[in-house]
């Protein structure tokens, strides 16, 4: 659409019911429409435009495509790809179009595996308000609540946790996201205890720069993945 065009589909959109609900079902169809028509992110290295529409490239569309398929994904990356935020933005849309999701954010430290969370509450509180059709604990509208993102009508949540696999056993998860994954001392127990989750039709998603280990010989085919 042109600029003119876009801005009086706007227009429309922000008066007529009928076609926030047809946008709704297009973003819970396709993640992708969703993120880069709705979506932004926080770019705290621009001092003059840090809130940014979620980037329309290639390579994070082919991620997304491949996400949906692929039950279990590890994901070598180099910094100031957008990455992480893209597999916090795909969680998210599970957590919010789908009911009675439980994924996870994990990260080395449990203050880094908030970061996540946060991100993904960023990218909820910018969409319009028709998207929200399912609304964040009324106590917490406006505030954010430490390591959990949730959704008390669908029963939808996301958690973020530290390193290991202690935390993981304890729950039937939709999904986990480990972030820097190659950096976790206990990503193999986390591995490990995230394996029920992937057999029960739920999905693992690992991220990391480069670091010899556990995640490193995964993708090398170093160490055998089920």
């Amino acid at each position: 659409m042109t600029e003119e065009e876009t801005v009086l589909y706007l227009m429309q959109l922000n008066e007529s019911k009928e076609l926030q609900e047809v946008e709704y079902q297009l973003c819970k169809k396709d993640p992708w429409y969703w993120l880069t028509t709705w979506a932004y992110t926080l770019d705290s290295h621009d001092r003059e435009d840090p809130i940014k529409k979620f980037p329309d490239t290639g390579y994070l569309k082919h991620l997304t495509e491949v996400w949906l398929d692929e039950k279990l994904l590890l994901v070598p990356k180099s910094r100031q790809m957008m990455v992480s935020w893209l597999f916090c933005a795909l969680y998210l849309w599970d957590t919010q179009f789908y009911p009675g999701r439980l994924n996870f954010f994990q990260s080395k430290k449990e203050e880094d595996a908030d970061s996540l969370v946060k991100r993904a509450k960023f990218i909820y509180d910018k969409q319009p308000a028709f998207l929200k059709k399912y609304k964040v604990n009324p106590s917490n509208l406006g505030k954010h609540t430490y390591c959990k993102f949730e959704l008390p009508e669908i029963s939808s949540m996301i958690k973020g946790i530290p390193e290991g696999g202690h935390q993981i056993r304890m729950h039937t998860s939709s999904g986990i996201f480990s972030d820097e994954m190659g950096f976790q001392p206990e990503a193999e127990d986390a591995y490990t205890a995230a394996k029920p989750t992937i057999d029960g039709g739920g999905r693992f998603t690992g991220v990391s720069t480069a670091e010899p280990g556990f995640f490193a010989d995964m993708v090398d085919d170093i160490v055998e993945v089920e």
